[in-house]
């Protein structure tokens, strides 16, 4: 029976009052609102309770309490007023979801990869990036792609961005597209220019929200000089007026983020490549350059690179080598302070030389360092801070970053070589020969794509006769031979108006020989190709289960072996470029056990695919670049390998002069050995000498080999060049071991989202509030829920969409059947169909957010919990905790969890390191403390304890506080003096086209650009206005959580 109550009310509060907020007193993240309707129960008066949608609950009197607008975390830790684990990691979860915090990895556990340090090292230092760009130049091999969309999910969480744009060589699109949708479940759309012009063109008149990711084609792209001359038509020149229109500002860009792959194809500052990059830069919010190529001190490419990382900070090629200099000091001290002891002497001594330095003169940073190491604050957590500081004032780490594989990877896979040597029966032999001789003569005269055609037939007959005369009708040969050859595609080493003295040129045919009618015999007596069955033979009979990729460059090759293996009962599976989804059916079908024994490839069909799981290679024939040998091994001989050891075998044929000359030169530098880097730059030249060598009837057979000689010198001597300038750039550009060690200590800390808080976050929300909503795990499936959600749910969570328009789709408002959720991306190859993958970019985590935030009453902050001693690492006892976040807003935001702990009956606080790892695991494996009001020691004693929990994180807070106000110091003045600089070249550039414009007599883009000069004006007093409003330091403290960990 509901009515009013007779007998004298508990003192503080009135039940029958609807619309109180209040929480069970011992499970106080349980909270609802008051009907106003109560009843008696015996003694007992029962007080009805809201908790949510279709959840009202009669409650006694007693158990409730109201909740405060404002209560303060230290009333309900004296008052006793204890949660549990789920209250401290809804509290935590929350502040990672919102994608602000600076020391949280949104990206990491966030693909279907395997964890490796290095690869987050581009991610953090693009996070601490001043300007949003980022040249990555890792070595072959280490995961350049993964590293890229690693920060692409950064960007995601972080910005709640909308459009990526992927450009990269054509033979590489569908690479791309692979690895985003099958590592990140990432849908890549490949677009050609015209259709990527038409879709920019509405944005940029609409200013529209859409969302893409696009991936398309260098070559497709570069613009011509004159794209500015609005009488120039063609999808280049649109496309690129229309980014030179739009340069991105704070509030619209047309990409918030550009992926350029094969950067090296930019280098030239007089090229449409470079040109295009350009452009790009200006009209993205975020930038990021891909590339192999070696750093070496004194080449002029990796400054080429930087300047379109920053042309404002790589403005000359002089200075440039100074700064390199200033920066060595830098290196040198973090070197010094991080080796054991550390050397605090050598480490000032080389502050004070970076000081002398116009880089670092009056640096306040650098002072604030020299004050740490004076007062002997060297103690671990001060160290790590002070290598943090340093990494700071890097003059590359900003801008760059290459892992080399000799630095990064624990364990290296040996390479055992093997050569299967093969002879020449007397009929190949003569055949061999005299195709040679007739090719030979062909050549005389011929330069360009006619020569290389020639190149391409004899080529063809030391990788198999048969399978030459068999396809020498086939069309395309000549860029497949430049692609895999030397990496390179035509169109690319041209202007967009192309080269009319021959890259336009025709294939060559090959030469009648007449003897189609002889192909069986030949067949017959192939002795290369008996020699590879009968080791395939052996191989298989050890062991029937064991996998093998054997490469040849020509269709005709792979074609010709199918044929013959399938013959001979092995079972293999073909694949080449253009191959789309049967590619991928292909390598789902040979990963399996019981699936094709043989892979034959070529070396488009291989784009983008991971081998790990086999451990032998045979080279059916061997490409005239050493850098396609390394990527061929590299199939295999990458991230993930679990063999020790892979066998590279090796297929030469005996007294061919190609064989000949090219085991002699891969011998010599070791390719089958060992990972030689990028040669890419060392090898262009020589190797097209060394073809070209081949076909010239001019030469002796004596003199192709003393030719061939000097080129191995040539390479050989420039590869130790190479490597010496590599050792010594290491000295000079960036030190990783710091960076590695703090990456890997992050992901232990749990500094990053794992798929148990948000399926937690998810299951506890809809719980508290929207209790309608079903939730059925998935048999034998961790982290996994089919979701129907309840009607009032789907209507808020389709009122959040409308309003706030989240990059991401979901079905989740639309349906009321189930749809599988799944909250571990590792699980992306797994799953098809109707599924969502549920991150911190989706709308139903987003929503949950804005929840959040819209009533934070529904975070219980204080929390009693019980952690066994195996999983909390330190002794039993009881330990008093308390939580904050810290927030430093200046030229950039910087915000971090910090934690202090104190343990009862010690006067030692716990390390900052410590307290965050007894926080997290108590969050995550930790459970209620019962009756902790009762059992734990009198509030008075745990309030002091948080008391000098509190001081300790007011101290630390104002120790990094200095250090942000000294860094925000020296980026404040680096960010004007870059802004000056910037629309300086801007509009000294746009003034020398409207007087190009005049003196053509061409005026109808004049007013135009006129407009465009105007504009930059206003952005530079835009942007000076915002330096100088954040030069001033706003720094937050917010305490998050307190409570009681018991370590039993």
């Amino acid at each position: 029976m509901t009515g009013a109550i007779q007998e004298e009310e508990p003192a503080g509060w009135n039940p029958e009052a609807s619309g109180t907020r209040v929480r069970l007193r011992d499970n106080p993240g349980r909270q609802g609102t008051t009907t106003g309707r109560v009843k008696k129960a015996g003694t007992f008066l029962l007080v009805e309770v809201d908790f949510g949608p279709n959840e009202k609950q009669y409650k006694r009197y007693e158990l409730l309490e109201p909740i405060a607008e404002d209560v303060q975390i230290f009333d309900l830790l004296e008052r006793g007023s204890f949660g549990g684990p789920s209250d401290l990691r809804r509290v935590l979860t929350f502040e990672k979801i919102k994608g602000e915090l600076t020391n949280v990895f949104y990206s990491m556990e966030a693909s279907n990869t395997d964890f490796y340090p290095h690869q987050f090292k581009p991610v953090m230092r693009f996070i601490e990036s001043p300007i949003g760009r980022m040249l990555i130049a890792d070595e072959v091999g280490l995961g350049k792609t993964i590293e890229a969309t690693y920060i692409w999910k950064e960007i995601q969480a972080r910005h709640s961005a909308r459009r990526l744009l992927i450009i990269c060589p054509a033979m590489l699109r569908e690479k791309w597209r692979e690895d985003l949708r099958k590592r990140f479940n990432i849908t890549g759309e490949i677009v050609s220019a015209s259709t990527l012009y038409e879709r920019v063109k509405d944005i940029a008149s609409y200013r529209s929200a859409e969302s893409f990711v696009y991936i398309t084609s260098l070559e497709g792209l570069r613009p011509p000089a004159n794209y500015d001359d609005e009488n120039v038509g063609g999808v280049r020149a649109q496309f690129a007026r229309i980014l030179d229109q739009n340069t991105a500002s704070e509030e619209f860009a047309l990409f918030d983020h550009v992926i350029i792959d094969e950067a090296h194809y930019l280098r030239n500052p007089s090229t449409a490549n470079n040109r295009l990059a350009r452009l790009l830069r200006e009209a993205s919010h975020h930038f990021v350059l891909l590339t192999a190529t070696p750093i070496q001190i004194g080449s002029d490419n990796l400054y080429q690179l930087l300047r379109l990382i920053d042309p404002d900070q790589f403005y000359d090629s002089y200075l440039f080598g100074e700064m390199l200099s200033a920066n060595s000091c830098i290196v040198r001290a973090q070197r010094a302070l991080w080796q054991q002891p550390a050397d605090v002497p050598a480490a000032l001594k080389a502050i004070s030389e970076a000081e002398k330095s116009d880089y670092f003169k009056n640096d306040a940073v650098l002072a604030r360092i020299k004050e740490h190491l004076r007062d002997n604050a060297t103690d671990a957590e001060r160290r790590v801070e002070i290598l943090r500081l340093l990494e700071s004032r890097s003059l590359l780490s900003q801008y760059m970053t290459r892992s080399r594989k000799r630095e990064v990877l624990e364990r290296r896979v040996e390479r055992a070589p093997q050569v299967l040597s093969v002879r020449f029966s007397a009929d190949e032999k003569q055949l061999y020969d005299h195709v040679t001789s007739r090719l030979r003569d062909e050549a005389a005269g011929k330069t360009g794509v006619s020569l290389f055609s020639l190149i391409a037939r004899q080529r063809q007959m030391a990788s198999s006769i048969v399978g030459a005369l068999e396809s020498w009708g086939d069309k395309g040969l000549i860029e497949e031979l430049l692609w895999e050859d030397f990496g390179i595609s035509p169109q690319l080493r041209s202007e967009p108006q192309g080269n009319k003295d021959g890259d336009d040129a025709v294939d060559v045919a090959p030469p009648d020989m007449g003897l189609k009618h002889e192909l069986g015999a030949l067949e017959k007596g192939d002795e290369k190709y008996s020699k590879l069955q009968k080791f395939l033979a052996n191989e298989l009979k050890r062991n029937p289960r064991e996998k093998f990729v054997i490469f040849a460059f020509y269709r005709g090759t792979l074609k010709y072996l199918a044929r013959r293996l399938k013959a001979d009962g092995i079972n293999a599976a073909l694949i080449m470029g253009d191959m789309g989804k049967d590619k991928d059916d292909l390598m789902r079908a040979f990963a399996r056990p019981d699936g094709p024994s043989v892979l034959l490839s070529s070396e488009v069909g291989s784009e983008g695919i991971d081998l790990q799981f086999c451990r032998f290679i045979v080279n059916y024939d061997l490409p005239w670049n050493p850098m396609r040998v390394e990527q061929r091994i590299g199939r295999l001989d990458r991230l993930g390998q679990k063999a020790e050891r892979i066998s590279i075998i090796n297929m030469v044929v005996e007294n061919t002069i190609e064989d000949r000359i090219l085991m002699r030169l891969y011998d010599r530098i070791n390719v089958f050995r060992e990972s030689i880097g990028d040669l890419e730059d060392i090898l262009g030249e020589v190797t097209e000498q060394l073809l070209v060598n081949l076909l010239d009837p001019t030469l002796t057979d004596e003199e192709r080999e003393r030719k061939s000689v000097e080129a191995e010198l040539a390479i050989c001597n420039t590869q130790r060049e190479q490597q010496r300038l590599e050792e010594e750039a290491v000295n000079l550009v960036g030190f990783s071991d710091y960076i590695l060690d703090h990456i890997s200590d992050s992901r232990e800390k749990g500094r990053w989202l794992s798929a148990s808080e948000l399926q937690s976050l998810v299951e506890d929300f809809f719980a508290r509030n929207f209790p309608g909503t079903k939730f059925e795990p998935v048999a034998g499936a961790e982290y996994a829920l089919r979701v129907t959600l309840s009607e009032e749910a789907r209507r808020s969570l389709g009122y959040f969409i409308s309003e706030a328009r989240p990059s991401t789709r979901t079905q989740l408002h639309r349906t009321g059947r189930p749809i599988l959720c799944i909250f571990d991306p590792r699980r992306v190859e797994e799953v098809s169909g109707d599924v969502e993958f549920i991150e911190p970019s989706h709308p139903l985590i987003q929503w949950i957010r804005f929840s959040y935030e819209d009533d934070q009453r529904q975070l219980h902050r204080v929390t009693a919990i019980k952690v066994p001693a195996h999983e909390a690492g330190v002794p039993p006892g009881d330990y008093v905790f308390s939580a904050h976040r810290w927030s430093f807003n200046g030229l950039k935001s910087d915000q971090s969890l910090a934690f202090r702990v104190k343990p009862l009956g010690s006067d030692r606080m716990l390390g900052a390191s410590e307290a965050e790892t007894l926080i997290t695991v108590a969050s995550r494996v930790g459970e209620k403390l019962p009756n902790a009001v009762n059992v734990l020691p009198d509030s008075e004693i745990i309030c002091e304890a948080a008391v000098t929990c509190e001081e300790a994180l007011g101290d630390a807070f104002s120790e990094r506080l200095s250090d942000f106000e000294a860094e925000n110091t020296v980026r404040c003045d680096q960010q004007r003096t870059s802004a000056e600089k910037l629309a300086s070249r801007r509009i000294e550039g746009l003034k020398a086209r409207v007087a190009r414009f005049r003196a053509e007599g061409n005026l109808r883009p004049v007013a135009m650009t006129e407009g465009l000069i105007r504009k930059e004006e206003e952005q530079l007093k835009t942007k000076l206005d915002r330096v100088s409003r954040r030069q001033q330091v706003d720094p937050t403290m917010i305490p998050l959580a307190a409570g009681v960990v018991r370590v039993v």
